[in-house]
């Protein structure tokens, strides 16, 4: 058993601040859905993917690079931070020049270039958000963490209300509000951190080129983990429609809602790792938690999987009915997924990103020409069982992997031991629930 419950009460912590945010997303989700139709839905999907990808380059891996050399103490923080800004002011203003170029040559009649410039603005908030929490990670600092988490999605649904119903500017005004709701936090997130270390830039040519070398994997790492998430989307718009794209996003989105308690605990166990003196012992308890996650994701999919027919059309109307078969058809390798999001942050933490790009890269390359040639017949189901594909090929070689670099073996991993059943009681018994 673990020595204290500091590490799991921080991975429940985080999962309550994701179940808090996953609420307010998804009311959002379905006020979006209703007031857009599945058309504007799926346009405004097509229009963050470029975005969405491009921040997951542009941020170099600094959020994880942060974290590590915070962990590790090699630099002091202010250095680290110093240097931090700097990535941050250049990583922005290539982004927003990328995006507006490259969403521009879609040459789609429905973005205009205000539309193009607001979207590709979200880059360089979004970058400030990823950097700087990052050091709120490498701290441990998991609670002010959690409030960075859920204020984004509380102040875009208020503005989704204002600007997309009442003043009616629909795509536009879905595109404001997830910009202006990302430039509050930044400011608030640069206030934070300036509070406590002065914020300035700190050129040191030995950091930078370590932060950027690490990062750079990381930042890869990360690319493709997202490519391969956001690709069928990109596919769909060229060789499908946006009505497609809507119904699809829906049910991507209600799949991987069964992905918040591993990301939860994912996030904290890259904080931990990057600190964990023992790496060996440390990856018990990520086998630990693997055990604990896994059934529970299990059962949630089998919840899911006969639920979705009645939830969906009830919440989104009947338009969306769709999104049911392509939501089955994605199961499997959600499930799939939940452990590899544990996996991977456990080796994040470790300074091994590399490990991801080698058991992520064939999987992408697989999603891809399935996607090519599943969707102009089969279309969203297409892209589902694609994808489904692809997260099983990748979520066993990562198992690979991981199990040669820990010695663990597939029973260490995923069978049932009374010391967990231990955990979860202690667990209980720590809360504070009155008797």
């Amino acid at each position: 058993m673990l020595k204290n419950y500091s590490f799991v009460k921080d991975g429940v912590s985080v999962f309550g601040t994701q179940i808090l945010t996953l609420v307010i997303g998804f009311v959002s989700g379905v006020l979006l859905a209703r007031w857009l139709g599945p058309a504007g839905r799926g346009a405004f999907t097509a229009l963050l993917v470029y975005p969405t990808i491009m921040i997951s380059l542009l941020s170099m891996g600094t959020r994880q690079a942060t974290v590590y050399y915070l962990g590790k103490k090699k630099y002091s923080e202010s250095e680290v931070v110093g240097v931090t800004l700097l990535l941050l002011i250049f990583s922005s203003i290539i982004g927003v020049i990328t995006s507006v170029a490259i969403i521009s040559y879609t040459q789609n009649s429905d973005y205009s270039l205000i539309l193009i410039l607001l979207t590709s603005f979200t880059i360089p908030a979004n970058l400030t958000i990823n950097y700087f929490t990052g050091i709120l990670i490498g701290k441990q600092r998991i609670n002010k963490f959690n409030k960075f988490m859920y204020l984004v999605p509380i102040i875009n649904l208020v503005l989704i209300i204002f600007l997309v119903f009442f003043i009616k500017l629909y795509i536009v005004g879905a595109v404001l509000a997830t910009l202006i709701s990302n430039i509050v936090l930044a400011l608030y997130a640069l206030l934070s951190i300036n509070r406590e270390y002065s914020l300035k830039i700190c050129y040191r040519p030995e950091l930078i080129k370590r932060m950027v070398s690490l990062g750079f994997t990381y930042a890869l790492s990360l690319f493709i983990l997202n490519l391969n998430y956001r690709v069928d989307v990109i596919i769909l718009e060229h060789l499908s429609n946006v009505t497609e794209i809507g119904q699809y996003t829906i049910g991507v989105g209600f799949a991987e809602l069964l992905w918040q308690l591993p990301t939860a605990f994912g996030l904290v166990i890259f904080s931990y790792s990057a600190n964990a003196k023992n790496s060996n012992k440390f990856s018990q308890d990520i086998a630990k938690m693997i055990r604990i996650v896994f059934p529970v994701v299990l059962a949630g999919s089998i919840f899911l999987y006969f639920s979705s027919e009645y939830i969906i059309p009830f919440l989104y109307g009947n338009e969306y009915t769709p999104s049911v078969k392509m939501l089955k058809i994605l199961l499997p390798g959600i499930v799939m997924m939940s452990f590899f999001k544990i996996i991977n942050m456990d080796l994040a933490g470790r300074g091994k990103p590399g490990v991801t790009i080698t058991a992520f890269l064939p999987a992408v390359l697989v999603n891809i020409v399935l996607n090519i040639i599943l969707v102009p017949d089969f279309g969203g189901c297409g892209a589902a069982f694609a994808s489904t594909i692809s997260y099983t090929l990748a979520s066993v070689s990562i198992l690979y992997y991981y199990m040669k670099i820990t010695q663990l073996s597939l029973s260490d991993i995923f069978i049932c031991k009374k010391s967990d059943i231990d955990l979860i009681l202690g667990l209980i018994h720590t809360l504070p629930i009155k008797r």
